[in-house]
């Protein structure tokens, strides 16, 4: 009976020990657990790389995320899905005392800017746009490219994803016209491109800016990019320079949106993207920043 008592004390203190083992793999904290983000599909080549290189860092953490619609990651967050999501604006005011009501704080803050891209087939030689006949295709006031009188048909990636909304906000109240319509992800929408010589794409610069990506070098050579009249008069094709200063005329903020706990992950997630990691990572996504990146100096006293 001593030696089953002794047993049991042994087995015992092994589920003890397994349980606080389990309890630390699982607690929530800035550098460790599991969380569900939501993210506009449109960013996500750099979500991809910001997630793959935190886990990296802290390897007790897992970031999993759903790349859907701006629309829908808004809604998963109000329906307590997540608790932090990637978009291109900010709730409203109205929006934010709904999430209030429902015991949702929320923190908002942007970190990243990219830009809306155009693009079309290598086969179309309309590659310059100005803002006036880009608007009288979106609303349908004009059916045909400008330089060759073909008819026009305007794809984006998704419906109601952060493209989508970005450029129908843009035309002022105007609907979109009968030709505009949406695929379902932004690889279907290129495949599309490509079968379709007269398409006008509507793309986030996200997914072409990493030139050393191979994935992205194969993508840039399945069509042309689109450059667009800017305030002064020339034409401009986004990239890292053209949307730090303000130059392309559809660069926008990337968003993040943060209802997590003060110290857990998703938190934790939000302070390595503003911070000085997150924001070099911009740099090598060829994207503009969120805030200026701190730099470190070293003062050496004799």
């Amino acid at each position: 009976m001593k030696q089953f008592n002794t047993f049991l004390a042994i087995i015992g203190t092994g589920l003890l020990i397994s349980a606080c083992d389990n309890a630390a793999k699982t607690k929530d904290t800035p550098r460790r657990g599991q969380k569900v983000f939501y993210a506009d599909e449109s960013f996500q080549p750099l979500m991809e790389t910001s997630s793959y290189t935190f886990m990296g860092i802290y390897p007790d953490s897992e970031l999993d995320f759903v790349y859907t619609g701006e629309t829908a990651a808004m809604n998963a967050m109000a329906q307590g899905k997540t608790r932090t999501i990637f978009v291109s604006r900010d709730f409203t005011e109205k929006e934010k005392k709904s999430l209030h009501n429902s015991n949702i704080q929320v923190e908002t803050g942007v970190f990243a800017h990219d830009a809306v891209t155009f693009i079309v087939n290598l086969g179309n030689n309309d590659t310059l746009l100005t803002q006036a006949q880009l608007k009288a295709i979106l609303s349908g006031k004009s059916t045909v490219w400008p330089a060759s009188n073909k008819p026009v048909e305007v794809v984006f990636d998704r419906v109601q994803s952060a493209n989508f909304n970005y450029m129908l906000k843009w035309l002022g109240g105007t609907s979109y016209g009968k030709g505009v319509h949406a695929t379902k992800s932004t690889a279907e929408l290129i495949q599309y491109v490509q079968n379709h010589p007269l398409t006008l794409g509507v793309i986030g610069y996200n997914f072409i800016s990493d030139l050393d990506d191979p994935a992205v070098k194969n993508r840039l050579k399945q069509f042309k990019v689109v450059a667009v009249q800017g305030k002064e008069g020339s034409y401009w094709r986004p990239n890292k320079a053209t949307i730090t200063e303000e130059k392309y005329p559809f660069h926008r903020e990337i968003w993040y949106i943060n209802s997590g706990a003060p110290d857990g992950l998703n938190t934790g997630f939000i302070h390595f993207l503003t911070g000085r990691q997150g924001q070099l990572l911009l740099e090598k996504c060829e994207l503009g920043p969120g805030k200026g990146t701190p730099r470190e100096i070293n003062f050496i006293t004799e």
